[in-house]
């Protein structure tokens, strides 16, 4: 006996509404994602399956970009002062003096006689841009690494493949090192023997003073050039520069699709330009640092673009909110800001030690650290001329400490303008200098007998104390020695004249 399977009843016939149809498929699609091809359904007819292919090929090109339109997308994403950083010497922005017409490290580069040197400068003067130009021009085999993110291991393993390649191609290694001053000094020694024997040369770039942060070996090994901060006018040009390629990468963003063209080319027109008096501001608060005008630029421009308008001076001031300053706690600029605070003080310039001491504290500076050299000064350079100095500076101190930041900053200012405008005197700051010469070069002389002390009757035998002078039961001075019979004409104190214990001696004896 035969059994036939019946076929399985579906819950619910299947409508051949064509609109019913294609909403569903519509649905499955939304929650699955659309294929990159379109099959032809089994359940719609030739025709619906036809217009709904058409429709849904017209739909997914407006949703999926092209791989040209992504390539642009990838490459908005890159940021600005990335997207701009000149490729050649002729786009290169600033450094005259090494680059431009007869520069000498302009020559050194074309005509491929490139040193081992360090780059030096503040951030943003173009030392990595600069030493991967020359990569870029040189014949020679370029490798870039950071002193952040790359270890000794993976130097040495470059030098061994420089040495390989040097006996095999004859071909030289340059090796650019970004911010060099991050490798101690064992690390630094690695490559004492390479850049001596040649097989490498070494480019790096920092921030700090090669002096203080380069092995002294290696320094001597390297020609060092110094990068100085951009002009206003530098900074200006370049961001001129950056605008054309800011609105240059906007509208290639949207045409492929004419209709966004058509509907934001009016609004585009009105805000692609930037006023020139913002550019110069910024200019001029980037504080000779390209890369933080371009990123500053550029975050106002976005921002700006979402309302669609153009970019004022008070997109610029919110973006920064106080002044681009170079200053690093623990770099060169803090010591060269301290030292043109008390240089400007003690040359009784109020007004400009004033401004270096706002320059640290807007900047950041600790201001008990400020305070601390207050009373430094008080006491090495104003001295014996006003004797209130140290006390107020003291006080200064104590009302940092008390106070704190904000408030604290007028009682500074009160402290260094007093000090920049009192009298000054460094008798005890010379004299004490001679004296820590003296006992530092030459023979330490025994104390005269007369000075010492005599707690016993064992020491009195010994002629401690004897013949000594008890001032209090003398009127005015006593004509007694106090100094060690060899330094008996040593002059300390009296080098700026005579003291005051000169002129009583001297009163004593027109009395007598």
């Amino acid at each position: 006996m035969t059994i036939t399977k019946e076929p399985k009843k579906l819950a619910s016939p299947v409508k051949n509404d064509n609109t019913t149809q294609t909403t569903k498929r519509k649905n499955m699609l939304d929650y699955w994602g659309k294929p990159s091809t379109e099959v032809a359904s089994p359940i719609l007819s030739k025709e619906t399956s036809k217009e709904t292919t058409i429709s849904r090929s017209k739909e997914t090109s407006d949703i999926r970009p092209t791989k040209q339109i992504k390539t642009r997308h990838t490459k908005v994403n890159i940021p600005l002062a990335a997207r701009v950083r000149p490729k050649n010497l002729d786009t290169f922005v600033g450094q005259k003096d090494l680059i431009g017409e007869n520069g000498m490290l302009r020559n050194l580069i074309l005509h491929d006689k490139i040193p081992s040197m360090i780059f030096w400068g503040p951030s943003g003067t173009g030392k990595t841009t600069l030493a991967r130009i020359i990569t870029k021009m040189t014949q020679s085999i370029c490798k870039e690494f950071s002193g952040i993110t790359h270890a000794s291991a993976d130097i040495k393993k470059a030098f061994d493949e420089a040495k390989n390649e040097q006996k095999l191609t004859g071909r030289r290694t340059i090796i650019f090192l970004d911010e060099i001053h991050r490798f101690n000094k064992p690390q630094q020694d690695l490559f004492l023997p390479y850049v001596e024997s040649g097989d490498v040369t070494l480019i790096g770039a920092t921030t700090e003073n090669p002096s203080f942060k380069i092995n002294s070996a290696l320094l001597s090994r390297c020609k060092v050039f110094t990068l100085k901060k951009l002009s206003p006018d530098e900074i200006h040009y370049i961001l001129q520069r950056a605008i054309q390629d800011i609105f240059q990468q906007r509208k290639e963003s949207v045409e492929s699709e004419e209709a966004i063209v058509q509907s934001t080319s009016q609004s585009s027109k009105e805000h692609n330009e930037v006023d020139d008096d913002v550019l110069r501001l910024l200019a001029v608060m980037s504080d000779g640092d390209a890369r933080v005008a371009l990123n500053s630029l550029e975050i106002a421009l976005n921002a700006s673009c979402q309302e669609r308008r153009r970019i004022n001076k008070e997109d610029i001031k919110i973006v920064f909110q106080k002044s681009h300053l170079l200053y690093d706690k623990d770099g060169e600029e803090h010591y060269n800001i301290i030292s043109a605070l008390h240089k400007s003080m003690r040359g009784s310039d109020a007004n400009a030690s004033l401004y270096w001491l706002g320059r640290m504290l807007i900047a950041g500076e600790d201001p008990l650290y400020i305070a601390r050299r207050l009373i430094v000064f008080a006491s090495e350079d104003v001295g014996l001329a006003d004797n209130n100095a140290l006390p107020l500076a003291t006080a200064t101190y104590q009302a940092c400490q008390f106070i704190g930041m904000p408030e604290c900053e007028i009682n500074l200012a009160h402290c260094v303008t007093y000090l920049a405008e009192t009298q000054k005197s460094v008798r005890t700051y010379k004299a004490y200098g001679l004296v820590k010469q003296t006992v530092q070069s030459e023979y330490t002389y025994p104390v005269p007998l007369h000075l010492r002390n005599a707690p016993t009757k064992l020491m009195k035998d010994f002629g401690y104390g004897f013949d000594y002078k008890y001032n209090p039961d003398y009127e005015g001075p006593v004509n007694q020695e106090y100094l060690p019979k060899e330094l008996k004409c040593k002059v300390f104190l009296d080098v700026y004249g005579p003291t005051k214990r000169d002129e009583l001696i001297e009163k004593v004896k027109q009395i007598e």
